[in-house]
């Protein structure tokens, strides 16, 4: 089995179409189908199976995928970091955070690792937790530093929570609830509300409604822009639930308020999430003893970058 014959495989997987699969691999289509006749071969195993509306994975085919995406993968990152050290790098790093650490402690441990004496070439990506874990364990991302999620994790990850992350329920300063005492909960469902589109959101506005026998709010804006949800609740009248730190570097100063509310802080983990048969490498400890400092003493006092 060769990585050409994997390559092949995850083509067809992927275009559903062994004439597009053939374009995207630049060979030709009957090459194409003697690849994979050859992988089934080698493996004892049929892998894909015909159906009207294109070729599928058959079972054996979906156990094979993933390995397949991880050693292709793999065998990028292992060329890339090859090329980095040859050149005088100390190794390549493929980073996952989520948005609304891009300016808020990474920064400082992007500088750190990447500053004099380390020369590290460092990729970082920028997403949502669920995407960001589907390119860890298929071998894109090294690491990922993010808001953890209540969702069921796969077994081959391991989770490190490191730091506390503090939300609040904000207001535009001329909103109608601002500046307001104990405000309950029906009264928020009076107002429109712009949150994050991910599960875990939709999750914690059912819970937190349902608690007091309540229906989720029927207004309610989801996007997957922070910078957007910022400007709504500041100037567009919407309610929001971000974490404090957020709302101090992207909100105007004055422009919102917090707003006293039950259940608040809404006290949530951010962390850590790396693949448990990811190789040991000084490049990504390095990393990690940078990022597990800095939220150490991110709630203590000034950071300074951790020592050789």
């Amino acid at each position: 089995m060769e990585l050409r014959h994997l390559r092949h495989f995850v083509a067809v997987v992927d275009a559903g179409n062994l004439s597009k699969a053939a374009d995207r691999v630049c060979i030709t289509q009957p090459a194409l189908t003697r690849s994979i006749k050859n992988l089934e071969a080698y493996l004892a195993a049929e892998l894909l199976e015909r159906r009207p509306r294109g070729i599928v994975p058959t079972p054996a085919g979906d156990a094979l995928y993933r390995y397949a995406r991880l050693m292709l993968n793999e065998a990028a990152r292992a060329q890339a970091e090859v090329k980095a050290v040859h050149k005088g790098a100390k190794g390549e790093l493929a980073v996952g955070i989520a948005a609304m650490f891009g300016d808020h402690i990474v920064d400082r441990v992007v500088a750190a690792v990447c500053g004099a004496g380390h020369d590290v070439a460092l990729t970082v990506t920028q997403g949502f937790f669920e995407e960001l874990v589907d390119a860890l364990r298929d071998g894109r991302l090294d690491v990922i530093f993010s808001n953890l999620s209540n969702m069921q994790l796969p077994d081959d990850v391991t989770v490190e929570p490191i730091l506390d992350l503090n939300a609040y329920v904000y207001a535009g300063a001329n909103h109608p609830l601002a500046g307001q005492k104990r405000i309950d909960k029906p009264a928020l469902l009076k107002h429109r509300w712009a949150v994050v589109d991910q599960p875990h959101m939709r999750d914690f506005l059912d819970y937190y409604f349902a608690a007091a026998g309540l229906a989720t709010p029927d207004y309610v804006v989801r996007t997957n822009s922070l910078n957007l949800i910022c400007s709504l609740i500041a100037d567009g009248g919407f309610l929001g639930v971000l974490p404090e730190h957020l709302i101090q570097r992207r909100a105007r100063p004055g422009s919102v308020k917090k707003l006293d509310v039950p259940g608040v802080p809404i006290v949530r983990k951010a962390g850590l999430v790396t693949r448990k048969s990811m190789p040991t490498r000084p490049v990504v400890e390095l990393f990690l003893s940078e990022l597990r400092a800095a939220c150490t003493i991110d709630a203590f006092g000034a950071w300074e970058p951790a020592m050789d």
